[in-house]
């Protein structure tokens, strides 16, 4: 059973990836260089380990590279990274919080594959979000880090547009994880927020350059329309298809103001999806992450979904790791 501050998908033990990490303070970036091949990788997730991987289980509450790249244009050019939010807002009303399936084209929107140092496969959520390398997927921190004495995710897959098993789009590997020290080190939820950076894929294709990306924001009105989205694969969901849920956003509370909360009942497995400012349902990779699915609140109904607000400290690990 969820409930609050539980993670959306569990939290993990200790893996291979070698850590280069700065301790204080918590908004400082920590990331791992991952130690397996990424061909390795891709031959790791098989179908069949693919249908078997799970949510990263609840606790107590929800839950770069060797080689030089060749870099070609994007066939289109995606949504760029601004700072500030004066686009049209696309929809006004207060939002259910009910689940519904994602109808547009939402290639930008993808399902992870990971692998727990316990030997269990797991799957969260994440976006494609445009960079000058053209490599960048933002999702939660738990599912790049397993928090405090644990360690990095190894076997990391972003697989975007998943639906039923097929990958219509291709797949692509990470090269590097990266985090924060608040969560890293101390399990803060509001610094609950990763980024995987993607080697090119088996055609030597970037990631961006391929499915279109979603601009990003920081600092940024806590009270907004946004669309979140993910794979939830517990309760009654199966993790196959996209789902999402729109509605207003606020700070969490009146003493917790690193965290913003929208009503949505997504459950494990939708970790690390993106809460979407801006979209446009007539344009695939339309509008700004401005968050992400991070741990719930079920005591309420509908279930209360929550993310690390975006402050300057997400525009500085953007900026740090956008030509990484």
């Amino acid at each position: 059973m969820l409930v609050v501050g539980a993670v959306l998908a569990l939290v993990l033990a200790p893996s291979t990836a070698q850590a280069a990490e700065v301790r204080s303070p918590g908004a400082s970036v920590s990331h791992a260089v991952e130690t397996v091949g990424v061909n390795s990788v891709e031959e790791y997730w098989t179908p069949e380990r693919m249908a078997s991987a799970i949510p990263v289980k609840a606790s107590d509450g929800l839950s770069r590279g060797a080689a030089a790249k060749t870099r070609t244009p994007a066939p289109e050019e995606p949504v760029g990274p601004p700072t500030t939010g004066a686009e049209p807002v696309t929809g006004t009303a207060e939002g259910s919080g009910e689940i519904g399936a994602a109808v547009t084209a939402t290639q930008v929107v993808g399902k992870v594959f990971f692998t727990g140092s316990d030997g269990l496969n797991y799957v969260c959520s994440g976006s494609a979000v445009n960079s000058a390398n053209k490599n960048m997927v933002f999702t939660a921190g738990h599912c790049v880090h397993g928090g405090p004495g644990k360690s990095w995710s190894t076997n990391w897959q972003f697989v975007p547009g998943y639906s039923y098993g097929s990958r219509p789009y291709g797949t692509w590997s990470a090269e590097t994880l990266v985090s924060f020290n608040g969560w890293t080190g101390n399990g803060n939820f509001g610094y609950d927020v990763g980024i995987a950076i993607m080697a090119p894929n088996s055609s030597g294709t970037e990631l961006v350059n391929a499915v279109g990306g979603l601009g990003i924001q920081w600092n940024q009105s806590k009270s907004r329309f946004m669309t979140a989205m993910g794979y939830p694969a517990s309760g009654s969901f199966d993790g196959q298809q996209q789902r999402y849920c729109q509605a207003n956003t606020s700070q969490l509370n009146l003493f917790v103001t690193d965290q913003i909360k929208m009503a949505c009942n997504m459950t494990g497995g939708s970790s690390g999806g993106p809460w979407i400012y801006g979209k446009d349902d007539n344009v695939y990779y339309s509008g700004y992450v401005n968050g992400v699915n991070s741990n719930v609140n079920s005591a309420t109904s509908p279930t209360e979904m929550r993310s690390p607000y975006f402050a300057t400290w997400v525009g500085d690990a953007y900026n740090k790791y956008s030509a990484y």
